[in-house]
């Protein structure tokens, strides 16, 4: 028995210009639409961010964004108090002026029915030895303190308080024959406690 042949492809037919045309002009109109909303949400977003510097001194500077998502204040100061902390400053300590962070820094993030974020931050240098600093901040944080870490390895020392919304740390490390002190607060609420 023979095979009998195979019955070929029948030739495809081309397509028709008008579905052609039709598929472009759909192509077309998507990138144009897309082209559109993006200018589009552009120039109501340039237009409601609004970005304020203000310089008040020459130890103070404060950049102010505010956007229809929320409000964000970053300030940098030279000087810094014992209350935007929410710790005590050792005695004598001063601001550390060697490097690129020589200010202190606090951040607030204001989001519409949300919970407000707030962060101040600065760092300290003294002579004294970090076993004296140690017993300074143990002393001053007393029964406040919710973790204790130390680190035999570098001699770090880090004491963290939290309760409710707020959250403070006091990294002490030792640095050229003195301490290098951190101090952070980290405050979550709608309202900015006493």
């Amino acid at each position: 028995m023979g095979s009998s042949p195979q019955p070929g492809e029948p030739p495809r037919k081309p397509m028709d210009r008008h579905v052609f045309w039709a598929i472009v002009l759909v192509v077309g109109f998507i990138i144009a639409s897309g082209i559109f909303m993006v200018w589009f949400g552009l120039r109501i977003l340039s237009n409601s961010v609004h970005v304020k510097v203000t310089e008040n001194s020459p130890d103070r500077k404060v950049v102010t964004i505010k956007t229809p998502m929320g409000n964000f204040k970053i300030a940098k100061e030279q000087n810094v108090s014992e209350y935007q902390l929410g710790l005590p400053i050792y005695p004598g300590a001063t601001r550390q002026k060697d490097s690129a962070d020589d200010h202190a820094i606090s951040l607030s993030f204001d989001l519409p029915d949300q919970t407000n974020l707030r962060i101040a931050a600065a760092k300290f240098a003294t002579p004294d030895p970090i076993n004296k600093v140690q017993e300074f901040y143990k002393q001053q944080l007393g029964g406040e303190v919710s973790s204790f870490t130390q680190t035999n390895r570098d001699g770090k020392v880090v004491f963290e308080i939290k309760y409710g919304d707020q959250h403070k740390i006091v990294s002490l490390r030792p640095r050229d024959g003195g301490t290098q002190i951190s101090l952070v607060r980290i405050f979550k609420g709608h309202a900015e406690p006493n």
